[in-house]
């Protein structure tokens, strides 16, 4: 059996606690549901709902360039990693990212020529965050074919101090209560995204600057 490791935390303590599956009701977004057989220390996120993508060592190249800026060209986790997992309910489909939905391909010019290139966005959020790349107009090209785009603008990379942070909230055991002055906790909320997790980690970073 693959460990239960790209639930996000909350739900990785719930189903350790409670071995009989939840129902989750219909207006909730989707629960990301997807099991991997290793633990990187290094893996991305949605930047904006922290929903667990891929680890890092499924990172090709971090030269290229997407619709916003900086991306980067990464493999579906089943060619990098161990045996491939077996798709969930959410979806996912064998040479995917886990906890995006692919959408419908299309003709794209982009800055290496002709491409049939499909959307793909958090399944948790619906924040689109890259490409899939379906085909190429030259043979030169082709190389990219059934890799994806990750704008680094839409993700994040979470690191083991990270996680550690993340599994307290704001940090020294603390509870998160919901701030309505917070514009982007406002959001979130608003969304269906909002968790004190999520809540912590954001606070964090505006702490930072």
């Amino acid at each position: 059996p693959f460990p239960l490791y790209l639930l996000p935390a909350p739900f990785r303590r719930r189903l350790s606690s409670n071995s009989s599956p939840t129902t989750s009701p219909s207006s909730s977004p989707p629960t990301p549901t997807y099991f991997l057989p290793a633990h990187p220390t290094t893996h991305l996120q949605c930047q904006k709902c922290l929903t667990d993508l891929i680890p890092t060592t499924c990172i090709i190249s971090k030269g290229f360039t997407g619709r916003h800026g900086r991306a980067y060209l990464v493999s579906p986790p089943n060619a990098l990693i161990g045996p491939t997992p077996t798709p969930t309910r959410g979806g996912w489909k064998t040479g995917d990212i886990p906890n995006t939905q692919t959408h419908r391909a299309v003709s794209r010019q982009l800055v290496t020529g002709a491409h049939t290139v499909s959307d793909i966005s958090c399944v948790r959020c619906g924040s689109v965050l890259g490409w899939k790349y379906v085909d190429a107009a030259e043979e030169a090209q082709k190389y990219k074919v059934g890799k994806f785009i990750l704008e680094t603008g839409r993700v994040i990379k979470r690191t083991l101090e990270d996680g550690e942070d993340e599994e307290e909230g704001c940090g020294g055991g603390e509870e998160v209560e919901f701030d309505s002055q917070d514009e982007d906790e406002c959001e979130d909320l608003f969304s269906g995204i909002w968790t004190p997790r999520l809540a912590g980690v954001r606070r964090r970073r505006k702490a930072r600057g």
